[in-house]
């Protein structure tokens, strides 16, 4: 700048060359000619090296507790600057513990068939009416073992009637998972299960992963049923749901199951359960042992689950797939 000016270059020509407006090149000009900071647009003043030790060392002396946030107001407080939180930030960032990357997610990959059922509902409406479709599925192939589609909300007695069904046409599997709704917790379904020696298992609360194969499966049902009215077909919900289902269980290949079918997976994934007597022995004494190990009311809760997850674990019909440890010793 002070060499083009010395040259009595014309301000237009040294605009032109570099690519702005003269008026631009002279603001620039202003700036870079003066040496103090006074205006600096907005922007937060820099932090004098004295200051930033200042605050690393109050930083230092809380254990690292205090943030940029508490930190901006405590410069403002001790009359060292007003300064933004993530201004602040920078000054200590090599002091702050480095965030562990967020573990993968756990997964249950339920290693043969009739092992794990999951049972879901979903809603559908029109107008004034609304129907609960309620869906069981098993969690290795994803076949839609058997639904129904009840008139209104669906009641415990809805709840036995398909799943009766289910049992008998398919045989009862080792664990049926729910979600904890009231309708699982009645006599009529809890007298099925023991009749048939099926355990009950609830998700964990606010968990929604934990039953992800079946809230997926809902979605797609949904999503194949409001396709098909998007593109005419009429007629009543049944048989659209008839149609979802045989579309979901026998045509469509699965890229989580290696391009087949869920009634091909299911078929091929069909191998001897344990006994279930044997089982359920197995699955009590470990829940025991949780109970005794558990230091909190959250592992108590969450004894009984551990306790089938692991059992099934131990018998090679569960992969827990995530950071999780498999030394359940």
């Amino acid at each position: 700048m002070k060499t083009g000016l010395e040259a009595e270059w014309p301000l237009e020509m040294m605009a032109e060359a570099l690519g702005v407006s003269p008026r631009a090149l002279l603001r620039w000009g202003d700036r870079i000619l003066d040496d103090s900071q006074c205006d600096r647009r907005g922007r937060p003043p820099l932090i004098d090296k004295a200051a930033q030790a200042m605050i690393r060392s109050c930083y230092l002396e809380h254990f690292g507790q205090w943030g940029p946030r508490v930190l901006a107001g405590w410069c403002k407080r001790e009359g060292l600057g007003s300064w933004s939180a993530g201004t602040v930030a920078v000054v200590i960032a090599d002091l702050r513990p480095k965030k562990e990357p967020k573990p993968d997610p756990v997964r249950l990959d339920v290693k043969a068939s009739d092992v794990m059922w999951s049972e879901d509902g979903t809603g559908f409406g029109k107008n004034d009416r609304k129907r609960e479709l309620i869906v069981v599925q098993d969690d290795h192939a994803r076949l839609k073992i058997d639904w129904e589609l009840a008139a209104g909300p669906a009641n415990s007695q809805d709840v036995e009637k398909y799943l009766r069904r289910a049992f008998e046409s398919h045989g009862p599997p080792l664990v049926l998972k729910h979600d904890n709704d009231g309708i699982f917790h009645t006599p009529a379904v809890a007298e099925l299960l023991a009749e048939y020696e099926v355990l009950d298992l609830t998700s964990p609360p606010e968990w929604p992963r934990y039953n992800g194969k079946q809230e997926r499966s809902m979605r797609d049902i949904k999503s194949y049923e409001r396709a098909m009215r998007k593109h005419g077909v009429d007629g009543r919900l049944e048989e659209r749901i008839r149609v979802t289902m045989h579309d979901l269980n026998m045509d469509r290949p699965r890229p989580c199951l290696g391009g087949r079918t869920a009634m091909e997976a299911y078929n091929e994934g069909k191998t001897g359960l344990p006994d279930r007597r044997t089982f359920r022995r197995s699955v009590e004494a470990k829940e025991e042992e949780l109970l005794d190990q558990a230091r909190s009311r959250r592992e108590e809760r969450s004894a009984r689950r551990r306790a089938i997850e692991q059992t099934l674990v131990s018998y090679g019909l569960l992969e827990i797939v995530g950071g999780v440890s498999h030394d359940f010793l």
